[in-house]
């Protein structure tokens, strides 16, 4: 029986390590992105990538998508803080120990950290991915952190309703 437990603990060990060395790939890939962003553009600097619909720009963003709750950095750390311990805990106590779910985990782990890294050491979090794909609606500018966390939102959501039962 005791060589059932270590086992286990081995595995837990080993899953613990994986979601760990690829949330750090995933902050590693988000920061170095911002690093350059900000290295090589001016603020509000533009490089068309594909006519004015997608292109690269830096933005100072001290809010939530648009700006919102502009100024209000402990607030969002606070918050990020709470959400990272949120999705370690629904991970371990509620998810079922999926592909999917570890790859929610880690992307929204990832995502988060990176986004939290730029609010505690630059007070504003690097966007630089504008999509205008209509005349009408500016998309809000977006980073590679943000991608991981939609993603890890959506995969998340998709392991919630649907495969409950399943173990997808």
């Amino acid at each position: 029986m005791s060589k059932l437990f270590l086992y286990v603990k081995i595995i837990d060990g080993v899953e613990f390590m994986s979601i760990t060395i690829f949330s750090i790939l995933i902050i590693l890939i988000d920061q170095l992105s911002k690093f350059l962003i900000r290295s090589n553009f001016a603020q509000s600097q533009k490089l068309l990538i594909i006519g004015e619909y997608f292109y690269l720009t830096f933005v100072k963003n001290k809010g939530a998508a648009f700006g919102i709750l502009r100024g209000q950095r402990i607030f969002f750390i606070l918050i990020t803080i709470f959400f990272l311990i949120f999705i370690v805990y629904i991970y371990k106590n509620e998810l079922r120990q999926t592909a999917s779910a570890k790859l929610a985990v880690i992307f929204l782990l990832g995502g988060s950290t990176g986004n939290l890294i730029d609010r505690v050491f630059l007070h504003y979090v690097t966007d630089f991915i504008a999509f205008d794909l209509f005349d009408f609606y500016q998309l809000p500018v977006i980073n590679i952190a943000d991608i991981f966390i939609f993603f890890g939102v959506v995969i998340l959501i998709y392991q919630l309703i649907f495969s409950v039962d399943r173990g997808v």
